[in-house]
């Protein structure tokens, strides 16, 4: 499955990487296995150790720097050299990792207006080549994104970092962030050497981007292009009796069946991202365990545009999809549990809300063609010639007979199973007389900028398929580029949101104030819940299914706890193999 931060890595550096992101799902298969963008200054040999922990992968990581690449990869081994202030752990709770607590109003860390953000770092941590740890590392890490013109979520939204002590960092937002809590931290990201990267306005360049020290569990010991990168533990880790393991190995190998055979006979620990027909042939191995993260992060979902093809004003009806009685005929025409079991391996989750793993809850929409039906009949579609496909005859957009027929895309890099399940789709849909042709397209084509001609940003589609999903626990910055109306695109403001489907509801503009206010987490899932409820009933967007990551592991790696809100890597200090007979 191609992940949906491929969408959101086209996006980043094309819209100046406008949207918040970052999701971990499996990078795409590559054909071959490239090399970084340019080669690594550290090519040494070193010894690998008996008990060493393998991870194959299919491809040089770009780098160690997130913030500048989003292929997953960067972000596996990122994590293992770069600390974070906060992160969030399997619970979906935030814990402080560099900083000595997170700022929240009780302990002084956050303004009541929400403006004013301290941290208060840990004493006694240091680089791996001694240097000591110090707010001039959080500094140093804010002034580079800024003046490299590096987007990252929320970093825009910082007017000055004041830093009294080394070990104080008052940060000054001009507007309140709700997702403060991970400003220097999430998936691979994190703060960075002031001492050792380079120029503030250089970061493209850096040389902690191929050898950077470590403040993490491990620090790089060689790295060899196509062939494996190694990983020692830091002997100046600041975290006691860790790491457990003294050493990573990262293999390079692009193929998935001997990714596949590494694992079973025990010369690698752990696959990332399995996927059938790997994934089913593992499960029946003995000495093999399989994850599944829960919940889900990723959402299928079909997009439609509300307005009229080609023309990206919202205020021109789209003449089949303005009508919100057609998008509950698509649902109910839609049997989601068939396409889980017959396309995903019954390896997805029935989705009626994104918002679900917040603890939102919508009723299910049901598979009901005859409702479809109905629903089409009333909105004015109906068959009068009966030759399968049903005409405008008093609908409220079209011009009268226009038949129901449209194309609809769906990206390509996903892989076999999105067509698939497009495919099942569109004769669903032809059941109750939708007539939709699905056309597969390149993700750089269909979420381009406007000066590329996007294809979703200049409206010039009718529907689409695809994934998506947000990271960490609070969506709302994900959620206000994706509905809010003040999100969508047009030539005079291309970077306004990614509102693509024109969806304008004003009632969304009130519950975005509330939801950029510093509210308690309790309110803010009570108004997430509320949102949660007005998208199920407008439906700008169909959820369908959610789609778990899995991992597989040899069961003598221990330790390794995989999750939606981090790096499978995040843990990587707790890891350890058994001895060969403990298998």
């Amino acid at each position: 499955m191609q992940p949906m931060f491929q969408k959101l890595l086209t996006l980043s550096i094309a819209l100046l990487i406008l949207t918040a992101g970052c999701s971990l799902t499996p990078p795409a298969e590559p054909e071959a296995t490239p090399t970084p963008t340019s080669l690594p200054p550290l090519a040494r040999v070193v010894d690998i150790l008996p008990e060493a922990i393998f991870i194959p992968i299919p491809i040089d990581p770009p780098s160690f720097n997130a913030y500048i690449n989003d292929t997953g990869y960067e972000e596996l081994i990122g994590e293992l050299v770069f600390g974070a202030l906060a992160e969030i752990g399997p619970d979906g709770q935030y814990y402080p990792e560099l900083a000595a607590e997170i700022p929240t109003p009780e302990n002084g860390g956050l303004s009541k207006d929400g403006l004013t953000v301290i941290w208060h770092l840990r004493p006694g941590i240091f680089w791996s080549d001694g240097d000591a740890f110090t707010v001039e590392d959080v500094v140093f890490t804010w002034e580079s994104l800024r003046q490299s013109g590096i987007y990252a979520p929320g970093f825009d939204l910082i007017e000055a970092i004041d830093a009294p002590d080394e070990l104080t960092a008052i940060i000054h937002y001009k507007e309140f962030y709700p997702n403060y809590r991970l400003q220097f931290g999430g998936e691979g990201t994190g703060v960075f050497p002031a001492h050792q990267c380079g120029q503030l306005d250089r970061m493209l360049l850096w040389d902690c981007n191929f050898e950077p020290v470590s403040a993490g569990p491990f620090v790089l010991a060689e790295w060899e292009p196509g062939e494996r990168l190694v990983f020692n533990r830091n002997p100046a880790y600041w975290v006691p009796e860790r790491p457990l393991a003294q050493q990573l190995v990262f293999v390079i190998e692009a193929d998935k069946d001997r990714r596949e055979k590494m694992l079973k006979r025990g010369s690698a620990h752990l696959d990332l991202w399995t996927e059938d027909p790997q994934l089913s042939r593992l499960e029946e191995e003995e000495n093999i365990f399989l994850f599944a993260t829960n919940p889900a992060r990723f959402v299928l979902r079909l997009v439609p545009n509300l307005s009229a093809f080609g023309n990206a004003d919202a205020t021109q009806p789209n003449p089949y999809l303005a009508d919100l009685r057609v998008r509950q005929a698509i649902r109910h025409a839609i049997d989601v549990p068939r396409i889980i079991e017959e396309v995903f391996n019954n390896r997805a989750i029935p989705t009626d809300t994104e918002l679900a793993r917040n603890g939102c809850s919508v009723s299910p929409y049901t598979y009901n063609p005859e409702t479809a039906k109905v629903l089409l009949e009333q909105a004015g579609w109906i068959d009068q010639d009966e030759d399968g496909t049903r005409e405008c005859h008093g609908c409220r957009n079209a011009v009268e007979g226009t038949p129901l027929e449209f194309d609809s895309y769906y990206y390509a890099e996903f892989g076999n199973s999105l067509a698939k399940a497009h495919k099942k789709i569109e004769v669903m849909l032809y059941d109750v007389g939708i007539n939709i042709h699905p056309q597969p397209v390149e993700g750089v084509d269909l979420w381009g900028t406007w000066t590329d001609n996007g294809i979703e940003i200049r409206g010039n589609f009718n529907m689409d398929l695809w994934d998506d999903g947000y990271y960490g626990i609070d969506p709302t910055d994900y959620l206000y580029d994706l509905y809010d109306p003040h999100a969508i695109p047009t030539q005079n403001d291309p970077l306004a949101g990614l509102n693509v489907m024109r969806y304008r509801n004003p009632a969304l503009g009130d519950i975005f104030d509330e939801l950029r206010a510093p509210i308690s987490d309790a309110k803010r899932n009570q108004i997430l819940c509320q949102l949660a409820i007005i998208l199920y009933r407008d439906l700008p967007a169909t959820p369908l299914l959610s789609l778990p990551d899995y991992y597989a592991a040899n069961n003598r790696l221990q330790g390794v706890s995989p999750h939606i809100y981090d790096t499978v890597t995040w843990n990587a200090a707790d890891w350890f193999l058994l001895p060969p007979e403990n298998q």
